[in-house]
């Protein structure tokens, strides 16, 4: 085998820390199935976090929200408030995260890029004076990454701007209401729509027996457990796999391992088709997701080896038990 899956395994148990019960929240199959390392790492892997440990990341994002809220107002700001990443979704491998709050100023001069390096320092002032945070990080010159306390949380601040669609300038519907997210490092501005990204993940989901989601937590965590980084967002890998039809993904849970090879071939078109890669669309259909970051080519391709090496290693593991990916697995 190319990896040593125990490594995994306990990686993947450091993430479902319970720091109230101090003990790791793991599904009964778990412990009951009697699979190898390999194959019990991608299957808890995909299963979903019991969602009551969101609210705990909620009331800490909300205290976090509201500490900012304040500060910002005797500085003169008019800003509002939204919430996206992995937990909008349930694609979050971490008992406690990952959630974004978007810190949105809603009047904009002629220069926005003053504004929003502004915004940002501002932010970044107000979050290091906090004592109670392990840490605070904008080394990405994007969004500001936090590590809040009881529970710990990484908790990531976006600094950003409203871009109104004609679609929501018609219907006034916030689904169809875009942002503009800022990266100072390379000098560029993302716009996309992440509520109607986040709407589209959660229906797709459900229309394929919450598979993509499944496949989503997989490759996040191989992601997270890779001894190279992976230099690929979350919202980035949600896309990529949305790009998968329906009828696809469409397959009963004890049939989930047929998904693999499903899911390699679109990382393999990705990493190594040009045209494929620049052209693919988030599931708003209004933005390119990895548009002028020509860079993430490369990165699909690390993701795409690290998760060939898994396929490789279940096969080889379920043909010593004369079963193959296609079988019947059952994961209770």
């Amino acid at each position: 085998m190319d990896h040593d899956y125990s490594l995994f395994v306990e990686n993947l148990k450091g993430r479902r820390y319970d720091e109230a019960l101090r003990e790791q929240v793991l599904s009964e199959a778990f412990h009951q199935s009697g699979y190898s390392d390999c194959l019990r790492y991608a299957l808890e892997s995909m299963v979903e976090i019991d969602p009551s440990y969101a609210y705990k990341v909620y009331a800490n994002s909300r205290k976090i929200h509201e500490m900012i809220s304040t500060s910002l107002k005797k500085k003169g700001y008019d800003v509002d408030y939204r919430y996206q990443g992995a937990l909008k979704t349930y694609t979050n491998i971490l008992l406690y995260g990952d959630v974004e709050i978007m810190v949105i100023k809603k009047n904009i001069s002629d220069k926005p890029h003053t504004d929003m390096q502004t915004l940002a320092m501002d932010l970044l002032d107000v979050l290091s004076k906090d004592s109670t945070f392990k840490s605070v990080d904008y080394s990405d010159k994007t969004r500001i990454r936090i590590t809040a306390q009881k529970p710990t949380c990484e908790i990531d601040i976006l600094p950003s701007m409203w871009i109104n669609s004609a679609e929501y300038l018609k219907t006034r519907n916030e689904i169809y209401r875009g942002i503009a997210e800022f990266d100072f490092a390379n000098k560029k501005v993302k716009k996309y729509l992440p509520f109607l990204n986040i709407a589209r993940i959660n229906s797709r989901d459900q229309h394929t027996n919450g598979n993509l989601k499944a496949m989503s937590r997989l490759l996040k965590s191989l992601r997270a457990d890779h001894d190279e980084r992976i230099n690929l967002r979350d919202s980035e890998i949600n896309s990529m796999l949305y790009s998968i039809p329906e009828s696809e993904l469409s397959v009963a849970p004890n049939k989930v391992l047929t998904l693999l090879p499903v899911v390699a071939k679109l990382l393999n078109k990705i990493s190594t088709d040009t045209a494929f890669f620049s052209n693919l669309v988030s599931p708003s259909e209004k933005d390119r997701v990895f548009g002028g970051r020509p860079e993430k080519q490369k990165e699909v391709g690390k993701l795409h080896s690290v998760f060939s090496s898994l396929i490789s290693d279940l096969e080889a593991d379920l043909a010593s038990n004369k079963k193959s990916l296609a079988s019947e697995i059952e994961y209770l």
